[in-house]
């Protein structure tokens, strides 16, 4: 009883726990969890996050009741590790744990009838992503766990609980970490098998409520797969998406994990239409099946592979940062002149093996699709209907906003099924976005384009129509590599397209 039973890593994730002995007779305590008094501690890459400061004493563990964590945890289980899309348009690109909060903070108290209901939607996903939602009267620290294409993201921020009491700080910083699935899943599930089978009951009451939670969590092994899923795409779009993959011929391909419920690498096509539109018709969603399906069983060239990566990413940088450094390191790769004017994006593809395809959707909404990696033949389907796309420049920006997604957005798994839309992940796009604008025209290339270094508005609506940009997105690009001053960038702003 004196010692932590621990479970995981500490590099990774380590959850760790005990039984206590409660001061209070049972009949004092509460009716529900009085029977599981407990310690508490929770490690991720060697940050303790539920330490704390009371009355000058450190202490790496929280003391209280345990049974509204293992039950939040057994109730959540499919939700906190399938579940990837916000209940909520986002375009911050920020870690769970941040753009919550500003959601929450941005409807709670809005007059507004829209802003209300999304609140009860937002709400909603903090209660089944917050660690905080198991018991709001408790110390627990701030985190969130969310799936994050094959990995789980976990983060956290410094708010203290509410109800803590006087002197009582916890002493994390705010942060965030991207982790292999079986890195959490395992040590949270061998948590929920200790806490479920050696749960300590003084009287029928204590151990029908351990019965109940010992039941659920049992039932939890026998989750389908289809359920799964259907926490990362909607219920709608998988359904059709196993109509479609028998009419293509597409093989499924995701990876459980061993002996757990829970799904370490996604299915390609799922990964895939995560975050789509649940709006997209039918037609548009077998165009893209039958793309992905091509690809299916091929291998990409061995110049593509040489430059594939998975950067580190800064949740608190800027993405438009990560994709100028991306695009920089890429053209230094590929050999092209820092002051090269104009990138023949054709031939770069070509030359890594990268198979170009175009085709009119009925909607306008996707821009691009893009496959590589583990199985997949790396190719960019470009849907001539966006307007992205409606003249050559256009579709040379979207060549190159593709490729970025096939250099530095695989998965943990070193595959990409992706499509490229407003519902895709902000930071993501943002970062494809900067990719392909310094790539396609970074500063020592742009000042050609200007006569004695002065950019006119003239000059700025022909450079935007030859880089494939829209002169919005350019004039922000042209500040953001010093080009332009801020006097300068809003007289730009007011330029018309």
């Amino acid at each position: 009883m004196n010692n932590f039973i621990r479970f995981g890593a500490t590099e990774q994730f380590e959850i760790a726990a005990k039984w206590s002995k409660d001061t209070e007779t049972r009949d004092h305590l509460p009716l529900a969890e009085g029977w599981s008094t407990g310690e508490l501690r929770i490690t991720v890459g060697r940050q303790v996050l539920t330490e704390y400061r009371f009355r000058g004493e450190l202490c790496d563990h929280v003391s209280w009741y345990l049974s509204p964590v293992i039950d939040w945890f057994v109730r959540n289980w499919t939700w906190l590790f399938h579940e990837e899309s916000f209940a909520w348009p986002d375009k911050s690109g920020q870690p769970a744990a941040v753009a919550t909060l500003f959601a929450l903070e941005r409807t709670i108290a809005s007059p507004d009838e829209t802003d209300r209901k999304a609140y009860q939607a937002i709400h909603a996903w903090w209660s089944r992503h917050a660690l905080r939602a198991a018991d709001s009267s408790a110390i627990y620290p701030d985190i969130y766990f969310r799936r994050v294409a094959d990995d789980i993201e976990i983060s956290w921020l410094a708010r203290q609980p509410v109800y803590a009491p006087a002197d009582f700080f916890l002493t994390l910083v705010p942060g965030y970490a991207l982790l292999p699935v079986s890195a959490v899943a395992k040590p949270l599930w061998q948590f929920l098998e200790w806490a479920t089978q050696s749960a300590p009951a003084t009287n029928d009451a204590d151990q029908a409520v351990i019965a109940d939670l010992k039941n659920r969590f049992v039932q939890l092994q026998e989750t389908p797969i289809s359920q799964m899923e259907q926490r990362y795409v909607s219920a709608r779009i998988h359904y059709l998406l196993d109509e479609i993959r028998k009419s293509t011929g597409f093989v499924t391909d995701q990876k459980l994990a061993v002996g757990l419920p829970v799904i370490e690498a996604l299915d390609s096509a799922v990964l895939m239409f995560g975050g789509l539109n649940v709006d997209l018709e039918q037609s548009d969603l077998r165009r893209i099946m039958g793309f992905l399906a091509a690809q299916q069983g091929q291998a990409e060239s061995t110049a593509l592979s040489a430059l594939v990566n998975n950067p580190d990413s800064v949740a608190w940088s800027l993405p438009h940062q990560e994709g100028y450094r991306l695009a920089e390191d890429c053209r230094y790769e590929l050999g092209i002149a820092p002051d090269q004017v104009l990138v023949d994006m054709q031939a770069v593809l070509a030359e890594l093996g990268i198979k170009v395809v175009e085709e009119a959707f009925d909607t306008s909404a996707i821009r691009g699709v893009a496959v590589a990696g583990s199985g997949f033949a790396p190719a960019i389907l470009v849907n001539t209907t966006s307007f992205y796309n409606n003249n050559e420049a256009g579709k040379r920006f979207t060549l190159a906003h593709e490729l970025c997604h096939i250099l530095y957005d695989r998965t943990r798994a070193r595959k990409l099924s992706h499509v490229s839309g407003p519902w895709a992940a902000a930071r993501t796009e943002k970062r494809a976005n900067a990719f392909a604008a310094m790539f396609l025209a970074p500063p020592s290339a742009i000042r050609q384009k200007f006569v004695d270094g002065a950019i006119s508005t003239g000059a700025v609506r022909v450079l935007a129509g030859e880089v494939g940009m829209g002169v919005t997105a350019l004039v922000e690009h042209l500040y953001n590599v010093d080009l332009i001053n801020d006097s300068e960038r809003e007289q730009l702003r007011q330029i018309r397209s």
